[in-house]
This record gives structure tokens, sequence and C-alpha cells, in this order.
């Protein structure tokens, strides 16, 4: 395992799992349970994937003790504001069954995110998380965080080889703000796996397409969550580790890039004028 260390001093893994939609407790158990015996040491849920109470369930289930593991979680942007914020982080942390949470991230920049980032601050501050970060905030909305107090020790955004957004990477560099990847696979859509140069990359070093495509953001110090309920696939996504990408490969890599959006703009108005109510 490679690891980073955030503008805050946390020192994470470069390779988290995902959760996101699993829903069902029975697979969220095997899943956490296969991917502590694989050596996964981060999980990343929300308030919004329903299913904090599984995640915690399955841990006070397992050996590990809560030092050997990180817990990530989010608050959606109907819980913003001083009140719905601390309300909201509390009843994560009796759902995951922690009296402390490693990283929490704002989901998307909405009205009052600014009253949350206090809380976050505040939170911190006490001990109860230990980093404070953002999800799906481009530059210009980093920017007005910033102007709130702490900066954010990282910035979770949609990122894969369709979408490499260069521009955004490289603000993070130079803000010391850590780039972290959802859907880095681009949730296995529009033909990526499929695409020839990364086969031809994956047979140079006797690795899958997937797996290219994970080490493809590892060799950005990019942090990845990718998700899979399957013990293969959980195996083969922590399994890149063993090799880097020369540049070369990443020239080659480069040319794949599309701008292709799978999921909302985060700087669509109407969308997130829409989950403030969700």
């Amino acid at each position: 395992m490679k690891y980073y260390t955030l503008n805050d001093g946390l020192r994470v893994p470069a390779l988290g799992l995902g959760t996101y939609k699993i829903e069902d407790e029975k697979i969220i158990d095997e899943v956490i349970n296969a991917a502590f015996d694989l050596g996964y040491e981060y999980i990343d849920t929300a308030s919004f994937y329903n299913n904090e109470e599984y995640i915690g369930k399955a841990l006070s289930h397992s050996s590990k003790k809560r030092a050997d593991y990180m817990l990530a979680t989010k608050v959606w942007p109907s819980a913003y504001g001083l009140d719905k914020t601390k309300r909201s982080i509390d009843e994560s942390l009796k759902k995951l069954g922690t009296d402390y949470i490693d990283v929490i991230h704002l989901h998307w920049f909405c009205k009052d995110f600014d009253e949350a980032w206090k809380v976050f601050m505040d939170y911190k501050d006490q001990g109860i998380v230990r980093s404070i970060a953002v999800c799906n905030f481009m530059p210009e909305q980093v920017e007005k965080l910033l102007e709130v107090g702490e900066a954010p020790s990282m910035d979770q955004l949609e990122s894969h080889l369709f979408l490499q957004d260069r521009k955004t990477r490289a603000f993070l560099r130079e803000k010391n703000i850590k780039h972290q990847a959802w859907s880095p696979l681009a949730r296995t859509r529009g033909g990526l796996l499929d695409e020839a140069i990364l086969k031809d990359i994956a047979y140079k070093y006797n690795k899958t397409p997937a797996q290219i495509a994970l080490r493809w953001n590892v060799d950005q110090d990019t942090f990845v969550i990718p998700k899979s309920v399957h013990p293969k696939r959980l195996k083969e996504n922590i399994d890149i580790f063993d090799f880097a990408l020369d540049d070369g490969d990443m020239k080659a890599l480069a040319s794949l890039d599309r701008r292709q959006r799978f999921s909302q703009d985060p700087l669509d108005q109407d969308w997130l004028e829409k989950i403030r109510h969700m």
C-alpha cells in the first residue's frame, strides 16, 4: 500500500473501499470482511448512501480494532446549517458505532455550506473528527470555502480516464488539497475498460485494464475509492502497488480524455438547488 499525508497531517492509504449504493446489510457485512482480509484500511460512506448503520454493525462484528481502519462519511446539503449539521454528524457517529470519524466531507457545494464548515472546524477542534474535506467542489467553489476558514484536506471528485480535468488537478495541487477520485473506473460505462490503449498497457504489465485505470490515478498522487461487492474485484482493485506506469504510458492514457461525466455537473445550479431539498 502507498500512503499520503494530508495537509492537516493525517496519513491515509492511497486506495480505499467505496460503498455507494450498497444498501443490503448482508452484502455490506460480506464486503467489509472480505476487504479487511485483503488489506483495505479505509471505508468511505455517506449519510446519503443509507448504509452507515449496516457498516457500523459489520465493523462491530469484525476482528479489527477501531485503530486498524479509517472511516469517512459525508453530510448531505439538506443538513447544512449549524444545528442540522451537528445533528447529521452525531447521527453518523451513532450509526457507525464510533466516537470519532477520520474524515468528514461536505457532499456538494450548496447554500449554507459556510455554516456547515464552521461546525466541521469545531468538531475537528474537539477531536470528534480528525480531518475535514469536501466532495464535488470545483475550484471556484473551493475558493469560496477558503474564505470561511480552514482549507479542506481533500476534494472528492468524479475522476477517471474519460474525465481527466487537468485544470482542477493542478488547482488542488497548488492549494495542497488531496485529490480523491470517486468512480475511478467510470462506473465501467462508456466502454472505458475496452479501450485498446488500456488493454495494451495492461498486457505490458500483466495487469487488467481496471488495474491500469486505477494506477493511473495513483501515479498522479490521487487517492482512489473504487466500489465493488465481489471479492475477486476487491482483490483486483487493491493489487496495484507492485508496479508503476512510465511516462510513455501516462502520455498514451492522456489521449483517452473525453471530458465526459457520468454524474451531475458540480456547477449545475438546478441540480444544486434540487439536492438541498432531498
